[in-house]
């Protein structure tokens, strides 16, 4: 609800505070005064969302705002900055006239001044020394937005055409992405496009045209669509008949397109690199500076190149399915690398100039230091992609050449599956299931690094979660942010590790404890503890398989008789990459391999490669499947156990009690051709 303003003297003085407003004369002050009008909103209220229309602007009286923007090449909605007393909102559609370019929500019960765009104009209309001094300053702020653009305009209709550059992309792929290569000069591609943020159709025109450097221009939708309707036919020869059929396919293509959604377009990082260099100046060895203040930094136009780049290289990361992203430091570069399906693979090398301005840009985004560059930094990132969150673990490292950045993406959505998702085997998934739904006990869940141990326990504490269960987990670091848990993040620094969450978790009336990692005897015996008293513990161990967990335990102090009685079963795990589904044939083994997996030439089953393609990026593999062994305690391996036996011994009594062991695991993967021969021979570790 808003109001009149009826204190014109305190008006005036606040108003001399605000920024915008801080040259006007105590008269226009008193003017400008008249019109405004205050308004009052509750917490978590959106004032202004973005793309709506600017029919006012709003200066903040008392409260707290936040600004979220979603950035259009990306689909990312980030946090951009807060606001409080004296910041202005919306000044910039009021003066272009575009719709609001973010979202406005109150933090706090807010109350802000309001002005509406007709009141605007009048000001502007009738009041000279108001209007100049409000133009020059907004004016300013617009040619700020407008240099940070740098992509050249191109007419479709004012330039001659050469059909063999037209023709070098087919047409179905012009349409697919509204873009014409216009020029085509030593390997150097100009690209005519609606939308030169999509890096899709970077990607497929390089496909087309090897090699060569994309730079493009950017037209409008309306000369592209009459440039395809009415040049593009004459230049290629194309009939009146095939027009008409292609316009047909174009109009079910965009009602289709209206259907599903819009696609998320990102901008190439070579044409985004290429703006930055043009617009700034940026030294490898820049000496240190005194940190700018976050406002300052994050209020930054989120059309600035640095910016738009840092976007897409999180969110190319995402739809590639990446699970790290490396910003390595060279001596004459920064070279990208994405880990997919467990390999690290160069995606770019981007210019030294932009090392600094990209680094510091991550570390706003995470909250950490810019200024400092000497010592390792750790941070996150929380943004959201597709209408899902995805958090960013932030590591950094003084490295010779610069700071190296390494991203962990930590998409919830792929952490959360279902055991009978994540798990391929039918009869291992029930063994599982059986073995979390326990009332008490523990249970080992081992294997390297990055072998896929936080997603199955995650997973296994999602399907038992449910508000008559206490769950409380101690974790180094808290990688996913799971609702009705109680998540614990360990800090050794002030002494706050595993033991001692785990020894004041057990005041906490616990149903459910997970501990991240077994690390010392101390923190075995309280889990052992814990386990025999009434509740129902998760660990990781670093073992190579199943039954080496009791050798491990043993060493680590715990007693044999303990660690018998309070284990459920044990989990050994690893990560093979996928066979592509879509690439796949049958291929030929030699007798040496089929000899090691227990086959002739006879009895051998089919195996198979992937041949590589577009949906596999022509690796031969997409995504990746776990290999499993499942180790479940009967009274045998009990009484084996509690004796002090040795691995082999456990791991021959636990065979004839039904697990299969890592190699037999992976052997059914290859025989369904979800894997293939040289990926369990190269990756795994298995047993004969």
């Amino acid at each position: 609800m808003s109001t009149v303003v009826n204190d014109i003297d305190q008006l005036i003085l606040f108003l001399k505070k605000v920024k915008l407003f801080a040259e006007l004369s105590p008269d226009s002050l008193a003017k400008l005064g008249t019109c405004l009008k205050t308004a009052e909103f509750p917490s978590a209220e959106v004032i202004v969302r973005e793309g709506a229309p600017g029919v006012s602007m709003y200066i903040i009286k008392t409260g707290l705002v936040e600004v979220r923007k979603k950035d259009p090449t990306t689909g990312i909605d980030f946090l951009v900055t807060h606001l409080s007393e004296g910041a202005a909102v919306g000044e910039m559609s009021l003066l272009t006239g575009k719709p609001r370019s973010a979202t406005v929500t109150t933090v706090s019960p807010t109350v802000v001044y309001t002005l509406t765009r007709a009141d605007f104009r009048n000001l502007l209309t009738y009041h000279p020394e108001i209007s100049l001094g409000l133009a020059r300053i907004m004016a300013e702020r617009l040619e700020d937005a407008t240099k940070q653009v740098g992509i050249e305009y191109v007419n479709l209709f004012r330039g001659k055409f050469d059909p063999r550059i037209i023709g070098l992309l087919p047409q179905q792929l012009c349409l697919l992405h509204k873009v014409v290569p216009i020029a085509y000069v030593n390997n150097s591609v100009t690209l005519a496009m609606v939308n030169p943020s999509n890096l899709v159709a970077f990607d497929d025109v390089r496909r087309y045209i090897k090699g060569a450097v994309i730079e493009p221009q950017v037209c409008t939708d309306d000369d592209f669509r009459k440039f395809m309707e009415t040049v593009y036919p004459d230049l290629m020869g194309i009939s009146h008949e095939k027009r008409e059929q292609d316009r047909r396919k174009e109009d079910d293509r965009r009602k289709e397109e209206r259907r599903k959604g819009p696609e998320v377009p990102m901008q190439s990082l070579e044409d985004l690199q290429a703006e930055i260099l043009s617009g700034m100046e940026v030294q490898a060895e820049e000496e240190e500076k005194e940190r700018p203040s976050a406002t300052d930094l994050t209020t930054a136009s989120e059309d600035a190149p640095v910016v738009r780049l840092a976007n897409n290289i999180l969110a190319l990361a995402i739809k590639k399915g990446a699970s790290d992203i490396h910003l390595e430091p060279q001596e004459k570069g920064v070279v990208l690398r994405l880990r997919i399906d467990g390999v690290l693979y160069i995606e770019n090398v981007l210019s030294k100039k932009i090392q600094l301005p990209l680094a510091s840009r991550y570390k706003i985004l995470s909250r950490l230091d810019i200024a400092e560059r000497r010592l390792p930094q750790d941070g996150r990132i929380s943004i959201k992609f597709e209408d899902r969150i995805i958090d960013f673990r932030v590591s950094t490292v003084p490295a010779k050449f610069g700071e190296k950045i390494v991203m962990r993406i930590l998409d919830k959505s792929g952490a959360l599956l279902p055991l009978d998702k994540s798990i391929v085997h039918p009869p291992t998934v029930e063994k599982l299931r059986w073995m979390i739904s326990q009332p008490y006990g523990i249970i080992y869940v081992t294997g390297p690094t990055g072998s896929g141990k936080t997603t199955t326990l995650y997973s296994s504490l999602n399907e038992i979660n449910s508000p008559e269960i206490n769950i409380s987990t101690a974790e180094d670091p808290v990688e996913y942010d799971l609702a009705g848990l109680c998540q614990v993040q360990t800090h050794a620094d002030i002494g706050l590790d595993f033991a001692r969450i785990l020894r004041a978790f057990l005041r906490q009336d616990p149903d459910v404890i997970l501990v991240g990692e077994t690390r010392d005897t101390e923190t075995a015996k309280i889990a052992v503890e814990a386990a025999l008293t009434g509740h129902l513990v998760f660990t990781t161990l670093h073992t190579n398989d199943a039954p080496s967990a009791f050798t491990r335990l043993q060493e680590m102090g715990v007693e044999p008789f303990l660690m018998a009685n309070s284990t459920i079963g044990i989990i050994a795990q690893r990560l093979a990459r996928r066979l592509c589904q879509n690439c796949k044939v049958q291929t030929q083994v030699d007798e040496v391999t089929l000899g090691y997996f227990g086959y002739t030439p006879e009895n051998a089953p089919p195996f198979y490669k992937g041949e590589g393609c577009d949906q596999c990026n022509h690796t031969g593999k997409k995504g990746r499947v776990g290999i499993f062994e499942l180790l479940v305690m009967n009274d045998d391996l009990k009484r084996a156990a509690a004796s002090g036996a040795k691995t082999d011994e456990i791991r021959d009594l636990a065979r004839q009690s039904g697990m299969k062991t890592l190699k037999e695991y992976a052997m059914i993967l290859m025989a369904e051709g979800l894997t293939t021969v040289d990926e369990v021979l190269s990756n795994l570790v298995v047993s004969d």
